[in-house]
């Protein structure tokens, strides 16, 4: 009998039969009792019924959890970019019949990448969860937003009324992030640079929408505007800075990239004690471009770090020719980036290039401005404590034009102040850039640190700034920057003059 009742009971696993019918309300001890076929018959269909029903209400709920799984971020619980292109496209087309104007906006948080790396991927993803509940509650009611990936959001505010008021909701967007956010115990602001793009007017389709924005966006995050509209000269300046970007990786690789160097004089005797390295890029088709057309790539892309090391390996190696042809103990000075200056792994770069070139860590300082020393103090004074243990100098450049409070300033291990050049060429027409001058030499004499001006272009800047008590000078009235070859030239007619006059006295002579 228990063949033919298996028979009947088509799809129906026995296990499960016996088990339904142990609990059933008839209590059926199954192994003794006999059950007629028709009974046998209405449990199976009943069963398979019941299951078949179970299975699909479970398969309608797992497809419905997939569904939005694959349509949602699962940190901030937004829309992600598929559901953000359906959701969009249908609000476009709304706004066209009802002829009305859209603003797509694209939101990068700034600095995320440096808190992600000091506090972790957690506390990431928390303050992108925050960002997220911030965002939705400063939107107004069919407004959409959704993240798109990274620190990447992406917003469509439906019927603006004019680019003025796309720009108050960009700005209001930003202040609800800029207020304070605690993770880890840390009061974070977070900053956001956002870009715009309006519908109809520069567009309907939703991707090139999202791509203006784009454009408009790095537009704002690299001349710090906070906010930015779409514009279609932006956008030529974009495609180009793309296309040499594509070109950088291989300038380096194929020494494109050289460095000219700037001499550094004492001020009492006119006499050079070091260089300042300056990249540049001696591009095939271009000429030779400066480093404000290029390194702000390498900064945003990930080639700041190959982009040192070369302009280090370069500026070393011509530092140790120098001492080997019997120039003295001339020093280098190479810029660092903020990228760098955040980068646990610059210490251990900077001495093994030391080692390479067998040269002492005197023979080399690093300049830093004062915006990049503030973007994470902490993280700076860190990395800036293991480079000074290692005798390698550190200036501060551009001083005067950032933001450094004296208190950091007294805290890093910094060894000199760089005046910079804005100051220094207007020092004889102005009092008041007369007075910065005078206040930062005397600020750096107190402090014991070295002191540059930068910018010396005539024999009365020059004077005066060593009356002052200015240790060191830099400007066009002793060289411009210039390759190596040409620097060599110019340091074997400054051996053949008098070491009393030095380069200074004789060229005013």
């Amino acid at each position: 009998m228990s063949m033919s009742i298996s028979k009947r009971l088509t799809g129906i696993a026995w296990a499960s039969l016996l088990t339904v019918v142990a609990v059933s309300a008839a209590a059926v001890v199954w192994r003794s009792l006999v059950v007629p076929a028709l009974v046998v018959d209405t449990i199976a269909s009943a069963l398979t019924l019941a299951l078949t029903t179970g299975r699909l209400k479970a398969l309608r709920e797992q497809a419905f959890v997939h569904e939005h799984e694959s349509l949602h971020d699962p940190v901030t619980e937004l829309p992600n970019r598929t559901l953000f292109h359906q959701q969009a496209c249908q609000a476009l087309s709304a706004a066209r019949r009802r002829e009305a104007t859209c603003a797509v906006m694209l939101l990068d948080l700034d600095r995320f990448k440096e808190i992600n790396d000091t506090l972790g991927h957690h506390e990431g993803d928390l303050l992108l969860h925050q960002v997220a509940a911030r965002l939705r509650g400063a939107l107004r009611a069919g407004d959409l937003c959704a993240r798109l990936g990274g620190d990447e959001f992406a917003v469509l505010a439906v019927d603006v009324d004019s680019e003025e008021d796309a720009f108050l909701l960009a700005q209001r967007l930003r202040r609800e992030l800029a207020r304070s956010i605690d993770l880890a115990g840390i009061s974070l602001e977070t900053e956001a640079s956002i870009g715009l793009s309006l519908s109809p007017e520069q567009g309907t389709d939703v991707e090139q929408l999202l791509r203006q924005a784009d454009v408009a966006m790095y537009g704002a995050k690299r001349q710090h505007l906070g906010v930015d509209l779409y514009s279609e000269a932006a956008d030529e300046g974009a495609r180009a800075r793309l296309e040499l970007l594509s070109q950088l990786r291989a300038a380096i690789a194929e020494g494109q990239l050289v460095v000219h160097y700037q001499p550094k004089v004492a001020a009492q005797s006119g006499l050079v004690r070091g260089f300042e390295a300056l990249v540049r890029w001696e591009h095939p088709t271009r000429g030779l471009l400066y480093p404000d057309q290029f390194v702000g790539l390498a900064e945003n892309t990930g080639l700041m770090r190959l982009l040192t090391s070369h302009v280090l390996d370069l500026a070393l190696r011509q530092c140790r020719a120098w001492r080997d042809a019997g120039h003295g103990s001339l020093t280098v000075a190479v810029n660092i980036s903020t990228r760098n200056l955040l980068d646990g792994a610059l210490p251990g770069e900077v001495a093994r290039r030391l080692e390479a070139h067998s040269l002492p860590a005197s023979a080399l300082e690093l300049e830093i401005t004062e915006t990049t020393l503030m973007v994470d103090p902490i993280r700076a004074k860190a990395v800036l404590s293991e480079l000074a243990q290692l005798g390698v100098g550190i200036a501060i450049d551009d001083f005067g034009t950032g933001y450094t409070s004296l208190s950091w300033l007294c805290e890093l291990p910094v060894t000199t102040l760089k005046i910079d050049k804005s100051f220094v060429m207007r020092m004889t027409d102005r009092s008041e850039d007369a007075a910065i001058v005078r206040s930062s030499v005397q600020l750096a004499g107190n402090l014991g640190l070295s002191v540059v001006a930068e910018g010396v272009e005539d024999s009365d800047a020059w004077h005066g700034l060593a009356e002052l008590g200015c240790d060191y000078l830099q400007g066009y009235y002793f060289s411009r920057p210039q390759p190596a070859a040409a620097i060599e030239t110019w340091l074997a007619q400054q051996r053949e003059r008098d070491p009393e006059l030095g380069p200074i006295a004789r060229a005013a002579a």
